[in-house]
């Protein structure tokens, strides 16, 4: 006789899954009880709330029932209006004859995984291949989501797309925002740095949890494969960091390394694979790279985590020493900064050891590189102090060569020196080699200052007017702002009072990105940034008084208010200074000075104070560099300009010195920190100024120009001496791109960055973003014969087979077929003398120039600069080779010189 096998075991259902199954019978058989008695086959046990809302309205009770007697006495007892349901593991066959004609259907309600999963889906039938997955049916079941699993569009649910949903709602998808399609590599490990994640996942069924990895391992494999590896061996939640251990280890053959593999491999478990170790580690970076760089500070947060954990794990497998390669760990990211710093100090014995721009850029390729980028800012400005060191300096040869030299040159050092003394807070051979060249660099500026110092004492007694066209403080006003005004544009005057030529240089290149910055002195020359000679001492009360008096005195704010009320720089302009210019609760400035703004006085000047007032309050002193959000409310306040379409000109009174660790001198005579005013001789690091210029009792003083000396207590910084960073006063002058027309005796600036400043001083490298790799550039262009829309002949020369020089390659390049068949298939055919002229322009500029300048060059208006440099493109470009690109978001015209000789076949190709 055959035994009748033993019936299934019953499942544990869901309150979702109870509901759909309830309401599903009750909808198909309507007839009969309207509160019926359901007897559903599950596991007898029910730690939810006993009561359940159906769709259609009716209300539900839940009764677990573990007993035939428990059945009855549910049965007979009293009951209102509610379905009431039965949860049994008993069988059917157990049940007597009465109790089953006393329930719905006379029958027990088998629960059935696939008919509920695939009508939650909206489907009509699994396919066989998720059929197949006999685990799957009751997971999903169990794992339905409170509002059901997602309808879809298609008949037959497929084993992805629900096991895709299974595994987002196993993985919490759900709870970070994230939904099946977002399921990756990526995801997956991220997962398992979640709290609890891992263990969560351990309190799965046996069947679910091998059914579910097996699925991920086949989506996303030997990522996969490691981190389930990992999960079976206890060592899940330590997948992000341990597979950056092996990124470090399984990337080298050393035996250091090979011996700490060993020692890995017992949080591997079973896995004994390499080429799946190396498909995790490289996952892994790449995982922890995007929380590293992460919006979200608490992202961040956790990418840090991660690498700290994997620091620990370096040291309990004994593998710090095999780990400096690294490009994404602590100790490869410290290990480059060592090399660095050695390379920083040996650039300052040899400057022409390439090995500094190698060890910088490899240190810059690091991921941690964009985490930490106030220390590679530093040693970025180290290493240019380094070139800068490098090459040949002459002492100023007079007032006017000194402060050109500091507004294109030495300004520049002074911001790197800023950076470069602010130091490293963790790495000593870093701070060495810091110290050294923070050192050699200052010894060499205080030479130059002692220089000018000399310089500016002859000039001062000999007067104004005797240094070419010099600009000073107080003809700022009569030579920039007046013919402004004549001409019927409205100025906006901003005045940072000690905005010395370092700070400007930040200032300037932010600026940069939303106006073009011209020279309003420029005439027919070439445009470049200038410098202006401060009064003398360099005081607000001296200076700031001369720049609005347009003549040299002494005064104060109501000063400068009167001279603005008598109208002499047109009528209705003003004056805001500190106060006036702040605005009340919920403005940023002043209802008032918005107003001026946007209305009709020729100039509003505005006064801002944020950086005189860092010296005394120490802003600077531990913090390098200048940005717009740095300075009240200029960013602001040159939106409000730009609406109005005021010409901008930013400006400032006086420099500054810093505080970097300098000597107090007594004097009884100290007028200021910087300056004294009694009859003794004069000590070293002091100048004796007299004559016109100088705006005191006797037109005399005596100024420090040693920038590391002082008269007064110490503060983050000093101004009143006669160092060149004090005297020095940056005029940075902006128009829109779209001006049509600028003011005349206008040109857009040329050269902003001094050579030694760039890796490669002669263009930058950078190449435009492509879709595609670029192509090799073909040797000439071919020939088109036949009845071809357009017939592109081939290039031809017509000089001599020796190269030419850059000077006739424009010639030689106007000269050709090719380029004369590329400019006749233009929409807008440009003179071709604008042509030659940019091209020429940009020959001389070893191939770069700002956009405003090479329109300005070409006798191009401004506000078509834009479409001028595409037109350009459209003839140089053949067949999309890169040949004249735009650099620099934009604001730069680069011209491939090489590739323009291969793709015109012109001389000096190479072969």
């Amino acid at each position: 006789m055959t035994q009748a096998p033993a019936p299934a075991q019953a499942l544990r259902i869901s309150p979702v899954a109870l509901r759909q199954k309830v309401a599903q019978q009750l909808d198909r058989h309507r007839n009969g009880d309207a509160y019926p008695v359901m007897v559903v086959r599950a596991e007898p046990a029910w730690p939810h709330d006993p009561t359940m809302l159906l769709p259609d309205g009716r209300r539900a009770r839940i009764e677990p029932c573990v007993s035939p007697l428990a059945v009855w006495e549910h049965l007979v007892a009293d009951r209102g209006d509610e379905v009431l349901v039965l949860l049994t593991d008993i069988p059917e066959s157990v049940l007597h004859h009465g109790v089953r004609s006393r329930i719905f259907r006379e029958r027990v309600h088998t629960v059935e995984p696939w008919d509920l999963v695939v009508d939650a889906f909206g489907a009509q039938l699994p396919d066989p291949a998720l059929e197949r997955e006999s685990w799957a049916g009751v997971a999903l079941l169990d794992a339905m989501p409170t509002a059901g699993w997602p309808k879809l569009a298609t008949a037959v649910l497929t084993r992805d797309v629900a096991l895709r949903h299974l595994a987002a709602v196993r993985l919490g998808l759900d709870r970070r925002g994230e939904d099946p399609d977002d399921l990756d590599v990526a995801t997956l490990l991220r997962w398992s740095a979640q709290p609890g994640a891992v263990e969560a996942y351990g309190l799965l069924r046996e069947e679910e949890q091998a059914g579910l990895s097996r699925w991920l391992v086949e989506q996303f494999g030997r990522p996969a494969k490691a981190l389930f590896a990992l999960t079976a061996a206890g060592r899940g939640q330590e997948a992000l960091p341990l597979g950056l251990v092996c990124d470090a280890l399984w990337s080298t053959e050393s035996a250091d390394a090979v011996r700490a593999q060993g020692r890995v491999d017992q949080y591997l478990g079973s896995l004994n694979d390499d080429a799946t170790v190396r498909g995790f580690a490289g996952a892994t970076v790449q995982v922890v790279t995007g929380l590293l760089a992460a919006p979200e500070a608490d992202v961040r947060r956790q990418g840090h985590a991660v690498l700290d954990r994997a620091e620990e794990l370096l040291v309990q497998f004994n593998a710090a020493g095999s780990a400096g390669h690294s490009s994404i760990l602590r100790t490869g990211f410290n290990q480059r900064i060592g090399v660095a710093a050695r390379a920083l100090l040996a650039g300052l014995r040899d400057a022409a050891d390439t090995a500094l721009e190698r060890a910088v850029g490899h240190l810059a390729e690091h991921r941690l590189a964009a985490a930490e980028t106030e220390r590679i800012t530093r040693i970025r400005m180290a290493q240019r102090l380094v070139r800068w060191l490098g090459t040949d300096v002459a002492p100023p040869e007079s007032v006017a060569d000194g402060v050109n030299r500091q507004i294109a040159e030495w300004g520049w050092a002074d911001l790197a020196l800023h950076h470069v003394w602010a130091g490293d807070d963790a790495h000593p051979e870093l701070q060495q080699a810091f110290r050294q060249i923070h050192d050699r660099a200052q010894a060499r500026r205080r030479e130059l200052d002692g220089a000018f110092a000399r310089r500016l004492g002859a000039w001062a007694t000999a007067g104004p007017g005797n240094d070419g066209g010099l600009l000073t403080v107080e003809n700022i006003l009569p030579r920039v702002v007046e013919p402004l005004i004549r001409a019927d544009r409205s100025v906006l005057l901003v005045v940072l009072d000690g905005m010395s030529a370092a700070v400007a240089v930040q200032l300037a290149d932010e600026m940069s990105q939303h106006w073009v910055e011209y020279d309003p002195l420029a005439r027919a020359g070439a445009g470049r940034r200038r410098g202006v000679v401060a009064a003398l001492p360099t005081l607000t009360a001296v200076s700031r008084t001369s720049l609005f008096a347009g003549a040299l005195r002494s005064g104060n704010q109501e000063h400068e208010k009167k001279l603005f009320a008598e109208g002499r720089w047109g009528k209705g302009s003003r004056i805001f200074h500190k106060g006036p210019a702040r605005g009340g609760a919920g403005e940023v400035f002043a209802g008032e000075l918005a107003a001026a703004v946007a209305g009709l006085a020729p100039v509003v000047a505005v006064v801002i104070n944020t950086v005189d007032e860092s010296l005394a309050h120490g802003r600077e002193g531990g913090e390098a560099g200048w940005q717009l959000d740095d300075v009240g409310f200029l960013r602001s306040l040159l939106d409000q300009a730009r609406s109005s379409g005021r010409a901008i000109l930013v400006t400032s009174d006086h420099g500054h010195v810093l505080e970097r660790g300098g000597q107090h001198v007594k004097a009884t005579d100290a007028a200021s920190a910087r300056h004294r005013t009694g009859p003794g001789p004069t000590a070293p690091g002091e100048i004796e100024l007299t004559g016109p210029r100088v705006v005191a009792d006797g037109k005399r003083i005596i100024a420090l120009w040693d920038p590391l000396l002082r008269y007064r207590p110490s503060k983050a910084g000093y101004h009143g001496g006669a160092s060149l960073a004090e005297v020095t006063i940056p005029l940075l002058a902006f128009l829109l791109p779209n001006v049509a027309e600028p003011p005349a005796g206008w040109a857009p600036v040329e050269a902003r960055r001094p050579p030694w400043w760039q890796a490669t001083p002669a263009a930058p490298t950078a190449a435009p973003v492509t879709s595609a790799p670029v192509p090799k550039p073909r040797r000439k262009a071919p020939t088109v014969t036949g009845d071809a829309l357009f017939d592109v002949p081939e290039a031809t020369t017509a000089t001599a087979a020796a190269p030419a020089g850059d000077g006739d390659l424009v010639a030689v390049l106007l000269a050709s077929e090719l380029f004369k068949a590329q400019h006749s298939l233009t929409p807008r055919r440009v003179d071709e003398r604008k042509i030659e002229a940019a091209l020429r322009a940009l020959v001389d500029a070893k191939g770069v120039l700002p956009v405003a300048v090479l329109a300005q060059r070409a006798g191009e208006a401004p506000v078509r600069a834009g479409g001028f440099v595409t037109t350009l493109q459209r003839i140089l470009n053949v067949d999309n080779y890169p040949v004249l690109s735009q650099i620099d978001d934009n604001r730069t015209v680069r011209l491939d010189l090489a590739l323009l000789r291969e793709q015109f076949g012109l001389p000096g190709a190479k072969p």
